[in-house]
């Protein structure tokens, strides 16, 4: 009977089992609402289904690093206050920590701390322990001390209870790791909730949500629906990127000055080679999900391809992602650096007013890591190459190679073509239109949800209450200036309550 279990994958397969669902970051929009909206489809095709809410006793996690009570407070509420519509058809335990044990083998420690890892370079960009501050270190240890709990308390509990699967969100972070891995290790299913391009749900079951194989069969699946609708649905995607216009994610190039080339290419006679690095943190987190290769190091690799190139035949831009503008000071400076060590290499930093498109367009290589813009390159017929896997890997979209040595080579040959567009056309496509349905659910614009039609989880006292908190978090972060931007971050925050707004994760 596992063994069927294991063998699902979609969660309309999922008929009349025995169903824990994780109420792991309640506090945040839209993990909430996919959560209680995931519970009442579970619940319309016979599921018996048990709700696990925090009773306070996670001693830090990423939505409260600070485990600040009146933050524990609002989570519990908004849990509950999501669950009281089924309360009559949902069980509900809260979790009790203080006396399970903290003793974990070296396997499962490891994961553990890549979990705790992640929360820590979703706050404070770092990539490793010692980048953190000693604040952030307690922080860390006290996360990981918690998540070796959690992982005895729910392993305990699936044995105990029989699940046959249990739910969460996302399935990456540090309080919810270790859920996934005493469910994998009990030889339960899973279902992994969260949303695509913030824009449409996704349930991923016994595959995680950055799995290349998962990503791929939905993409194809979603393509062969309709081939023609595909095709129109991915011009139109692609064109929204092009032209800063949102397509669900934050427009990362809103800032930027349309056509705005660096100075170095406008009337170049060299071969230019665009390059575009992702933000280091999460590549180097979530890569540890993907069945494929990542490389350790993005600066490295790019030093790779510049060594392999002839500094008088090429030229080579590094287009910083904007997002990699909060990234560890000693990361960023290493890839300013380049310029200085080397003389055919350009660095366009986070936030250059330089255009993204208009380097993509007058480029003669993209040499890309994990970053959208790959998809994007190909479908504008550009020969890409991509150093590493992503989740995008098997669509034939790019040449994959393992080194930046293997790029630059590839490059110098001078004998590549540009790649078919079609596995671009079958990812815009997909990341343009594909869900996994949740009817409950609806996204009215990033921040705002609703569950059958109603909010859910608000009270503007509660949320008040534990902006203390929130500011002081703020606060404890490395580099933390009481300045301009605090005072209107602050005034964002405090605009958001008022009109009832949440962050989106």
């Amino acid at each position: 009977m596992r063994n069927n279990i294991k063998n699902i994958q979609y969660k309309e397969n999922i008929k009349n089992k025995n169903i824990a669902v994780y109420f792991n970051n309640a506090l945040g929009s839209p993990p909430l609402e996919l959560h209680i909206s995931a519970v009442k489809d579970l619940l319309s095709h016979g599921n018996k289904i048990t709700a696990y809410v925090c009773d306070g006793e996670i001693q830090s996690c990423t939505a409260n690093s600070l485990h600040s009570k009146s933050v524990c407070i609002f989570c519990k509420f908004r849990a509950m206050d999501a669950i009281n519509d089924v309360k009559d058809k949902v069980d509900v335990k809260f979790i009790k920590l203080n006396n399970v044990s903290d003793s974990v083998d070296d396997r499962i420690n490891q994961s553990l701390e890549l979990g705790v890892m992640s929360s820590m370079a979703s706050a404070v960009k770092a990539q490793s322990y010692e980048q953190l501050n000693d604040n952030w270190k307690s922080f860390h240890n006290k996360m990981l001390f918690s998540a070796k709990q959690l992982y005895n308390y729910f392993k305990d509990e699936i044995k105990t209870s029989k699940y046959d699967f249990v739910f969460m969100f996302n399935g990456r972070f540090g309080e919810v790791k270790p859920v996934l891995e005493a469910t994998r290790d009990s030889d339960a299913g899973y279902g992994l909730v969260e949303v695509k391009k913030s824009l449409h749900e996704v349930v991923f079951i016994n595959e995680l949500i950055h799995s290349i194989d998962g990503n791929t069969r939905r993409a194809i699946k979603c393509y062969e629906e309709d081939e023609e609708k595909a095709i129109k649905n991915a011009e139109i995607f692609f064109g929204k990127k092009a032209k800063n216009e949102d397509t669900g994610d934050p427009v990362y190039t809103k800032n930027q000055e349309s056509g705005m080339l660096p100075n170095a290419i406008v009337d170049t006679n060299k071969i230019i080679v665009a390059i575009y690095p992702t933000t280091d943190d999460e590549y180097k987190f979530i890569g540890k999900e993907w069945d494929g290769f990542v490389p350790e190091d993005q600066v490295e690799e790019i030093e790779k391809v510049a060594n392999v190139l002839d500094e008088d035949k090429y030229i080579l831009v590094v287009k910083m992602h904007p997002n990699q503008a909060n990234t560890a000071e000693n990361v960023l400076d290493r890839y300013l650096n380049l310029e200085k060590k080397y003389k055919h290499i350009v660095v366009e930093n986070p936030m250059s007013k330089k255009d993204t498109y208009a380097l993509m367009f007058k480029s003669d290589y993209v040499v890309n890591f994990a970053s959208t813009i790959g998809v994007e390159a190909c479908y504008a017929g550009k020969v890409v190459i991509q150093i590493g896997d992503t989740t995008f890997s098997k669509m034939d979209i790019s040449y994959i190679v393992d080194s930046g040595t293997k790029a630059g080579e590839m490059i110098a040959k001078g004998t590549l073509e540009p790649k078919s567009k079609k596995g671009a056309i079958i990812w815009g496509n997909y990341l343009a239109t594909y869900a996994d349905t949740l009817p409950s659910y609806k996204r009215i614009a990033n921040g705002d949800y609703t569950v059958d039609g109603k909010k859910v989880g608000h009270s503007k006292l509660l949320r008040i209450l534990q902006l203390p908190a929130k500011l002081r978090l703020e606060m404890n972060k490395p580099g933390f200036e009481f300045n301009m931007a605090f005072l209107l971050k602050g005034k964002d925050i405090m605009m958001n309550v008022i009109k009832g707004k949440w962050a989106v994760k």
